[in-house]
C-alpha cells in the first residue's frame, strides 16, 4: 500500500468518523426533543381530562378512538377488569396489568408504546384518587416517520462525508506528497548515476522545507567527502611515486655484481631512509582516512609525561637542537587514545625539528649569521577546562598567508619545499585534535613558527 493511499484511507476515516459521531449524537438529540415535545403535550392533555373530570365526576371518557378523527384519545382504569367504566364504541386502548397497578397505587405514572389496529400510539398512564388511573394515547406514526426521515437524511450525510472526505483526502495527499515525490526523484537519481551535484528544491511546506535542507547539507557533505576522497588519491598517488622509483632504482643497483662495499652500504642506507618515509607516509594516510573518527579506545592519561616521551624522541632525531618544556608539571589528565595523540604531539615536534636551525649559519638574505643552535621551546598551559601545548621553534616562520592553509593535506608553504616531507603531519594534528573535541592552530608569530594544541581535561581532573 503506497504512502499516498495510506494518507487518504486516514483522513477520508477520520472525517468520516467525525461525521458520524457528529450524525449519531444529531440523531439522539433531535428523538430526545421529538419524544420530549410528545410526552409534554400527553401531560397536558392529561391535565385537561382531569379538569373535565372535576367539572363532571360521572365523566367516562370518550366513547371511541376513532385516530383518523381524533389527535388523542382517554380512558378510566380500574384495579380490576370488572371496575372499567364503559368505553364506548368504537377501538379501546389496549389495557395492560401495570396500568391496572398504577390505578390500584402500586406502581408510578409512565410512559409506553402500543398499537390499536395496524395505528402505532403512545400512551401515558398516570394514577387518579379513588383507585383509578387515566390512560391517555395519542397517534404515534408522524413522531416515528420524522425518525425515520430523520435517520434517512443523516445516512446520506455520513455517505457524502465519506465520498467528500475520499477526495479531499486524495487531494490534500497528493498535493503534500508532491515535494516527497520530488525528493524521492532526486534521491533515485543520484543513486542511478551517482551525481551528487543535483539539490532539492526550495519547497512552501516548512517540513518538507527542512528535509530538503537536511537532505541537500547531506549531499554537500558526501561531495566534499568524494572529493577529499579523490584528492586524497590522486595526492597519495603522486607522492608515493617518488619514492617507489627510488626504491625501484636503488634495487637494481644492488643486483650489480660489481658493485664496491661502500656503495653498497651507501645504497642501503637510502633505501632504509627511503622506507622509514614511506613508512611514515603511509601512517600520516591511514590518520587522515580516519579523518575524525572518534577515538577507538578512550583512556585517561597524563599529558605532561606523554610531552616528555615525545619530546625525548625528538631530542634523539634532532640532537643539534636544545629542547626545553616549561609549564605545568602536575599530572594533567586528559581522555583519548594514546597512540593517536601521540602521532599528533610528536608531528608538531618534528615540524619544528626540521625546520629548525641546527647550528650557526649565514643567512644571505638576512646578511647576518644565526647565533647558536636552534631552540624548539615547549609549554604547557591549563585553564578551568581545558589544557594547551604550545609548540615554538627558531626556525624561519611562516608566511602571513599560508597561517590559513598549514593544516590542509599536502600543502607546503614555500619555506617548505626545500625540507623533505609529505606535508601531512599538520594535517594529522588538526584531525587528531577534532576527534578528541579540541583544536589545533598556527598563530602569527615575528620569529619562529608557533603552534598550539588545545585538548579539554578529563573530568574529575
Amino acid at each position: 500500500m503506497t504512502l499516498r493511499l495510506r494518507m487518504t484511507l486516514v483522513i477520508a476515516a477520520a472525517i468520516t468518523l467525525t461525521v458520524l459521531v457528529f450524525a449519531v449524537l444529531v440523531y439522539a438529540l433531535v428523538g430526545h426533543e421529538l419524544r420530549k415535545n410528545e410526552d409534554l403535550s400527553l401531560r397536558r392533555e392529561s391535565d385537561r381530562i382531569i379538569q373535565l373530570i372535576q367539572t363532571d365526576p360521572n365523566w367516562q371518557g370518550f366513547s371511541q378512538c376513532t385516530w383518523v378523527r381524533s389527535p388523542a384519545c382517554a380512558q378510566l382504569v380500574a384495579p380490576t377488569p370488572s371496575d372499567d367504566p364503559d368505553a364506548g364504541a368504537g377501538p379501546a386502548l389496549p389495557i395492560t396489568g401495570q396500568m391496572r397497578e398504577v390505578a390500584s397505587g402500586g406502581s408510578p405514572a409512565f410512559f409506553t408504546e402500543a398499537t390499536i389496529g395496524d395505528d402505532p400510539i403512545r400512551v401515558y398512564v398516570r394514577p387518579l384518587p379513588n383507585q383509578r388511573a387515566l390512560v391517555v394515547g395519542v397517534r404515534d406514526d408522524r413522531v416515528l416517520a420524522s425518525f425515520e426521515r430523520l435517520g434517512w437524511l443523516l445516512v446520506a450525510t455520513v455517505l457524502g462525508a465519506l465520498v467528500v472526505a475520499a477526495g479531499t483526502a486524495y487531494l490534500a495527499a497528493r498535493r503534500g506528497l508532491r515535494p516527497v515525490d520530488r525528493l524521492t526523484a532526486v534521491a533515485e537519481g543520484i543513486a542511478r548515476t551517482g551525481n551528487t551535484d543535483i539539490r532539492i528544491p526550495r519547497s512552501s511546506t516548512t517540513e518538507i522545507h527542512r528535509l530538503g535542507s537536511a537532505f541537500n547539507t547531506m549531499l554537500g557533505e558526501l561531495e566534499q567527502s568524494r572529493r577529499q576522497q579523490e584528492q586524497l588519491i590522486a595526492d597519495a598517488s603522486h607522492e608515493l611515486r617518488t619514492p617507489l622509483t627510488s626504491l625501484r632504482t636503488n634495487a637494481a643497483m644492488l643486483r650489480n655484481p660489481e658493485l664496491e662495499q661502500s656503495s653498497k652500504e651507501r645504497i642501503t642506507g637510502a633505501l632504509e631512509h627511503e622506507l622509514m618515509g614511506m613508512q611514515s607516509l603511509v601512517e600520516d594516510l591511514i590518520d587522515l582516512a580516519r579523518h575524525e573518527e572518534a577515538p577507538a579506545f578512550v583512556e585517561d592519561m597524563d599529558l605532561h609525561e606523554l610531552v616528555l616521551y615525545c619530546m625525548d624522541n625528538a631530542k634523539r632525531r634532532y640532537p643539534g637542537i636544545e629542547w626545553s618544556l616549561e609549564g605545568s608539571q602536575d599530572h594533567i589528565l586528559v581522555s583519548g587514545e594514546r597512540a593517536r595523540l601521540a602521532r599528533a604531539i610528536a608531528n608538531l615536534l618534528d615540524n619544528a625539528g626540521k625546520f629548525t636551525p641546527a647550528a650557526s649559519k649565514f643567512t644571505p638574505e638576512a646578511r647576518e649569521v644565526t647565533p647558536g643552535p636552534g631552540r624548539v621551546r615547549l609549554v604547557l598551559s591549563v585553564s578551568k577546562t581545558n589544557v594547551t601545548l604550545d609548540v615554538r621553534d627558531t626556525g624561519p616562520g611562516i608566511p602571513e598567508q599560508d597561517l590559513a592553509h598549514v593544516f590542509d593535506r599536502f600543502y607546503r608553504s614555500t619555506n617548505a619545499r626545500s625540507v623533505a616531507g609529505s606535508g601531512l603531519g599538520l594535517a594529522v594534528v588538526h584531525n587528531v585534535a577534532i576527534a578528541h573535541h579540541g583544536t589545533a592552530r598556527a598563530h602569527p608569530s615575528p620569529s619562529g613558527a608557533h603552534f598550539s594544541l588545545t585538548l579539554p581535561l578529563a573530568q574529575g581532573s
